[in-house]
C-alpha cells in the first residue's frame, strides 16, 4: 500500500523530489527513530508493548525500507556500466545479505538486562550515519553524474 504512495510522492514531486542519496539518508534516519521507539516500552517484560506502539514501530521500519530500497535498486541499474547490470544488481542485492547477516550478529548482543543501550545504540547510529550521508550527499551527487 506505502509502496504506491511512496512512487506516486516522487512522480508528483517530479525534478524537485531528494536526490537518491537524501532519499537514503532519510531512510536511515527513519530507521534510527524507529529503534528510538522501542526505548520507552523496555523492561516492561513479556506482553508490556502495546500493539499500537509495535504497529507504529513496524511502520516506521516500512517508511524507512521504502526510502532505501527501491531507490537503491533504482539507482544500481542505473549507474551500473551495461555490460555488468546484472553483476551490480547481484552485489546490491549481496549486500543486503550481508546487513541482514550483521544484523543477526548484533542480535546477539540485545538481552532483557541491556534494552535500552542496544537500542539507544542501533538507533542513534542508524541517525549519526543518516546525518553523514546527508553531509556527503552532494559530492556523492556530483559523482553519480547526472543520475537522480
Amino acid at each position: 500500500m506505502f509502496a504506491g504512495i511512496f512512487a506516486a510522492l516522487w512522480t508528483r514531486l517530479g525534478s524537485r523530489q531528494p536526490s537518491s542519496p537524501l532519499k537514503f539518508s532519510f531512510g536511515l534516519i527513519i530507521m534510527g527513530v524507529a529503534f528510538l521507539a522501542f526505548i520507552p516500552f523496555a523492561g516492561g517484560g513479556p506482553n508490556s508493548t502495546p500493539l499500537v506502539g509495535l504497529a507504529g514501530i513496524l511502520l516506521l521500519f516500512t517508511w524507512a525500507e521504502l526510502f532505501i530500497s527501491p531507490i537503491g535498486l533504482s539507482v544500481t541499474t542505473k549507474l551500473a556500466p551495461e555490460a555488468f547490470r546484472t553483476q551490480m544488481l547481484a552485489l546490491f542485492f549481496l549486500s543486503i545479505s550481508l546487513g541482514t547477516t550483521v544484523s543477526g550478529l548484533l542480535a546477539g548482543f540485545y538481552s532483557e538486562a541491556n534494552e535500552v543501550p542496544y537500542f539507544a545504540f542501533s538507533g542513534i547510529t542508524a541517525i549519526i550515519l543518516g546525518g553523514a550521508l546527508i553531509a556527503g550527499a552532494p559530492a556523492i551527487r556530483r559523482a553519480m553524474s547526472g543520475v537522480r
